[in-house]
Parts: structure tokens; C-alpha cells; sequence
């Protein structure tokens, strides 16, 4: 009898190893050794792609033995509110008689750890709800009607991490993400006592997120009785030395979820690679670490690649005139910094991050207003962009410029709060004007990125001036006098008494600009347009593209193209159009029928939710 036998397929040919090992690209994309800094590599992964060595293994046999014998497939771990499932054979639950909870399904869990063998993993924890509206059950609310329940309970928190914790010494990157406290809260307990006994000594990546920026505006954290004990707290128990609890911890992101600064530190001190990511943001005042805590924190971590302070950084007492000097702290040298960004609760609170730390060799700097979005009263930080430009914070100031009009116009602006903290014999400028040699804290900056930062047209001109470098510039909610500051300006030369004239920022290439208060899109490119004329004309680089984006309102299509013929100048105009999941959902509560959210009641104007998180962080 003839009996017919297909072909075998040419990537059944393949050998078992380079088959395996496109499994593996397939799974995970770029390996970890392929990236350009290993240091730096953070896992991306979701529900979605962790399924791909179910979809390789269902293909046939011989997939999947090879499947099930590549370790590598299986050590991305995603826990999710998509895992938690109700019990089938909970039929009195219908009719409200001892309704058991839902539950946890663990099954993939168990199969990826065993499957993975003695592989590092990448973990990531998601308890976060997409219908959260806020509210967490653990702090008292004024709303009658507040019976929100997370989906994603401490329970099943507590379930995952019990799952996990056997294999801490294989733990590579973990990442934890809540809307509110009560699981966090439980994951660090449980996560504490494990970690500090035995250590994680693959741990390269921790990111804990409380993705409640609302309540670190508030003085004190709340709830208040889950306060602590803050996690990695080493004292009055018994650990391992702290040389071995994170030796190789590179990365780390400490969103809304605050730690014991001082055993943070010292665990840091004696980490064999040292951190290259930090990022310290939303924490209330009353669990920031202190400004010794937050300066050893840095001094231990000097080959950081990249900072984040938002919302967070060292806790000083509004009274404290100058806190670094007091504490007899210097700078602290970071030569390997390349990324900044800050965000800022407040003038002062900005001027110290900025001033504590001596970092030439940053390309990329991001300057935010973080303050509370209802807050009727601006947060002025000329004194920070005038430190950024100078090095020195004003004492007396007196700007020079000169307008098209050809006409010299002297302003002087009195000295404010902004004397420096660092060096009280350090002398400030009594008199600071365009002819200032002073050099830049950033001189190296070829990134820029400015969101609703408020202050004076020259100290925007101060800033600008002395980056000579500076090739992309994103502007988001400014004012047009950001704009402006980059027009060619002159001053008054000492030697020869006549006007010179200058072009901020000569290399400035690209443009972005969010946001902008002109109500009329085709004016808004004329000025754009005679910006670039201008700037061209006085020895600048033709700007190459700028892209103006605008909502739903500014009567444009998708994206308009309009080219300055005499500079070069592409201006793209931008029609961002809202999702209908936003229009549609509001979970501030406020506004969702159209109306102003800054009216009584609305997403920026509700009494009940500005008396509950107000306080001394309001009052300025």
C-alpha cells in the first residue's frame, strides 16, 4: 500500500537550538544582551505577549517539546485584575446568601514558575482598575454613596506575592502598580520580612507605583494607619548584611510608595553595579526622606544615568532659610547624569533638588509644574530658570534688552526667595545682566522640554541664552513669551558701549508646542514662521520642522503642512482629537455632561475633595 507523506516544512528542518532560540526573540523581541545598555533595559510585557509560548506549544507535537524545554519562554510573569474569576459553583452567590469573593486564578503562575526553572524572572504585578473612581475604602470619605470596591483586593494580592516569594533569589525585575494603598501595603509587608532575611541577589529592576498622584498633595499620608513600618526598614530585626540584600539593583522607581530612606541608602552604598535609573515622585510631605537622607541617596549612586524628582525629593521646613548650608552638605557630583526631569510642588522645592546636585553633563532636561491642578495661585520659578542659565540664584537682577523698535529697556526684579541654600559664602550677583559670563548648570543640554512653567519673560531669555547646543525644544502649556525668548536679542557691550545682538539657542532645530494660548491656528504659524525668519537672519540654524499641536476646536484638518519658503521651516499643524473612552468617561466626576470643571462640584472645583486633601501644601 502507498502511503503519502508530506513534505516536512522548511522551518521544521531548522535545529532544535536556532528554533528555540527564535522562540525566544518571538516571546521577549531584543534579548537582554542586545541592548545598547544592558543597565537600562526594563521588560515590556502585558497579558497579550506573555501568551505567546501557549500559542508556540499548541502549534504540534514537536513545538512543543521544544517549548517546554526552553526555560527562557517562560520567565515573564503577569498578574493581572483579568486573572481574577468568580467561583462557578458559588450558586447561592446569586442570590446574596454568603456570597463567596472572587477569586485568584494561579494556574499560569504555577506553569510559568516551573516551566522557567532556575531562570531569572520579570514580574509584573497590575492591580490597577480601569473603573477606579479614586475612592479607597481604607480613608474615610465625605460621599454618602461611596461604596467602590476594588476588584483587585489585598487578598488577591496577597495571593500573588506568596506565589512569588519562594523564587526571590530569581527575581530579575518586579513591578508593582495599584490605583490605592491597602495592596500595596500588603505586597511590601509580605515582601519585607523575605527580603531582608535572604536579599535578592538577581533583583536588577523595582518599580513600586501608587497610581494616586491626588493624595501626595496632601501634608500627611493617608491611610494613616498603613503608614508603616516603611519597607526595607533593617532595624530591631534580623538581616542579612546590607551589602547583600540588592546587590545588583540598578533600576529604581518609587511612585506614591515611600521607603526607610536610611536603610534605602545604605543598602544602595554597597550595591556591586549601582543605580543608573531613579525616580522619586507624589510623596506626601510627611514621608519624604530628609534632606541628609536624600543627599546620601544620591552620594551612593554616581554612575546615575538618569533622575526623575516629581512631586517628591528631600522634606524641608517652609521656615528653614538655609537647610543645605546648616547641614554642612556640598553637592553631590553625578558626571555620568543624562536625563533630568523635575517636577515642582513649589519654587523652593525645586531650587534645592537643582542646587544639591552638580551634573555638566546632562543633554536632557524636562521642567514641570506639578502643582495641584486647582490651585488658583501660580508657582513663579524665574529664580530656578535664572539659577538653570547662571549657576547663581538672583539677588538683585537687571536685564538688558533690546526690541525691534531699537529702543534699550532696563527691568530690574528685587531680590526674592531664591537666595542660594547651598554655600552662604558663596557670593551672589547683586547685579546680573545679559553681559553675565556665568555658565549654565546645564551647559550640554540638546533636549529641552517645558510644561506650564510659569515665570518672567527674562529669565526665560536667561535660560535660553547659554545653551549653545540645544537642538530639540518641546514647550507645553507655556505662555508665548517662551516663544519669544527665542527671538535674537541684544545687550549693551562694556567695552564699547553699542548694542551686540544674539541669537539664544543657535542651534535649535526642531520645535514643539503644545497647548498655546492663540485661539487662531494660522496666526500662531505666522509667528512661528517670523520666528525662524528672524533667527535665521542673526546667525541662528533654520528651524527644521515645528509641530503645533491643537484640540478638536482649532478649526484644522488631521494635520496641516505649511512650509516658510525663505527659512526652510516645516510647520506641521496637529489636530489631536480625544478619545471617545475619555469624552464618554469622567472619573473625576465632574464635567461629564459638558459642563465646566471648574464650577462648583466640578473635576477642579469640588470642596468636599479640596478639604480632604488641602492643607499647608495649598497655602502658600
Amino acid at each position: 500500500m502507498f502511503c503519502y507523506h508530506p513534505h516536512t516544512s522548511p522551518i521544521q528542518r531548522l535545529p532544535v537550538e536556532l528554533l528555540s532560540y527564535i522562540f525566544a526573540l518571538g516571546t521577549h523581541g531584543v534579548g537582554l544582551e542586545d541592548t545598547p545598555e544592558a543597565g537600562e533595559h526594563t521588560p515590556q510585557f502585558t497579558t497579550e505577549n506573555i501568551k505567546t509560548p501557549l500559542i508556540i506549544a499548541s502549534v504540534n507535537h514537536h513545538w512543543r517539546n521544544i517549548a517546554h524545554n526552553t526555560p527562557s519562554l517562560w520567565t515573564s510573569i503577569c498578574v493581572t485584575v483579568e486573572l481574577i474569576e468568580a467561583d462557578p459553583d458559588d450558586e447561592m452567590g446569586s442570590l446574596g446568601v454568603d456570597r463567596k469573593l472572587p477569586t485568584l486564578n494561579t494556574n499560569h503562575l504555577t506553569s510559568y514558575l516551573a516551566l522557567s526553572r532556575n531562570y531569572p524572572l520579570d514580574i509584573l504585578i497590575d492591580a490597577r482598575d480601569q473603573d477606579w473612581d479614586f475612592s479607597e475604602p481604607e480613608i474615610p470619605s465625605e460621599y454618602e454613596c461611596d461604596t467602590y470596591t476594588p476588584p483587585f483586593s489585598s487578598a488577591h494580592m496577597s495571593t500573588a506575592i506568596s506565589f512569588l516569594l519562594p523564587h526571590l533569589s530569581r527575581w530579575r525585575s518586579i513591578d508593582i502598580l495599584t490605583d490605592s494603598w491597602a495592596p500595596m501595603y500588603v505586597a511590601l509587608q509580605h515582601i519585607q520580612p523575605v527580603i531582608t532575611a535572604y536579599g535578592a541577589p538577581c533583583l536588577e529592576s523595582l518599580t513600586l507605583m501608587r497610581c494616586n498622584d491626588f493624595v501626595s498633595y496632601s501634608t500627611t499620608f493617608e491611610p494613616h494607619a498603613m503608614k508603616g513600618p516603611a519597607f526595607l526598614d533593617l532595624s530591631g530585626q534580623p538581616c542579612l548584611a546590607s551589602t547583600d540584600i540588592l546587590p545588583r539593583l540598578q533600576n529604581l522607581t518609587l511612585r506614591g510608595v515611600h521607603v526607610d530612606w536610611a536603610s534605602l541608602a545604605a543598602v544602595l552604598s554597597h550595591s556591586t553595579a549601582g543605580l543608573k535609573t531613579l525616580e522619586l515622585s507624589s510623596h506626601c510631605r510627611d514621608v519624604r526622606p530628609t534632606l541628609s537622607e536624600y543627599h546620601q541617596l544620591l552620594s551612593t549612586s554616581p554612575g546615575l544615568n538618569k533622575l526623575v524628582v516629581s512631586g517628591s525629593g528631600p522634606e524641608v521646613p517652609d521656615d528653614e532659610p538655609e537647610p543645605l548650608a546648616r547641614e554642612g552638605l556640598s553637592q553631590v557630583s553625578l558626571p555620568h547624569l543624562h536625563e533630568m526631569t523635575l517636577g515642582y510642588h513649589s519654587a523652593k522645592e525645586g531650587q534645592i533638588v537643582l542646587e544639591l546636585i552638580d551634573a555638566p553633563n546632562v543633554s536632557v532636561l524636562t521642567l514641570e509644574d506639578s502643582t495641584y491642578p486647582g490651585d488658583a495661585e501660580d508657582v513663579d520659578v524665574s529664580g530656578l530658570l535664572t539659577y538653570l542659565g547662571t549657576g547663581e540664584f538672583p539677588a538683585r537682577v537687571s536685564h538688558g534688552v533690546v526690541i525691534p523698535d531699537g529702543l534699550h529697556h532696563q527691568l530690574t526684579v528685587e531680590k526674592d526667595s531664591n537666595e542660594s541654600f547651598l554655600m552662604p559664602e558663596k557670593s551672589q550677583t547683586s547685579v546680573s545682566t545679559g553681559e553675565s559670563t556665568a555658565q549654565a548648570v546645564f551647559p550640554l543640554l540638546d533636549t529641552v522640554i517645558l510644561r506650564g512653567v510659569k515665570s518672567c519673560p527674562p529669565s526665560l531669555r536667561t535660560f535660553f541664552a547659554p545653551l549653545p547646543n540645544l537642538k530639540s525644544l518641546e514647550l507645553s502649556g507655556m505662555s508665548i513669551q517662551a516663544i519669544r525668548a527665542l527671538l535674537p536679542h541684544g545687550h549693551i557691550d562694556s567695552a564699547t558701549h553699542s548694542i551686540i545682538t544674539t541669537c539664544p539657542c543657535p542651534q535649535l532645530r526642531s520645535l514643539c508646542i503644545r497647548g498655546f494660548e492663540y485661539t487662531r491656528v494660522h496666526d500662531f504659524v505666522l509667528l512661528v514662521g517670523g520666528l525662524a525668519v528672524e533667527r535665521l537672519d542673526k546667525g541662528g540654524c533654520g528651524l527644521q520642522e515645528v509641530d503645533i499641536h491643537v484640540d478638536d476646536t482649532g478649526g484644522c484638518v488631521t494635520e496641516d503642512v505649511v512650509r516658510v519658503s525663505r527659512a526652510g521651516t516645516m510647520v506641521k499643524v496637529i489636530r489631536e482629537v480625544p478619545d471617545d473612552d475619555d469624552m464618554d468617561c469622567d472619573v473625576c466626576g465632574g464635567g461629564g455632561e459638558g459642563g465646566d470643571p471648574f464650577e462648583a462640584g466640578g473635576a477642579f472645583n469640588d470642596p468636599v475633595f479640596d478639604a480632604h486633601y488641602a492643607g499647608r501644601a495649598f497655602a502658600r
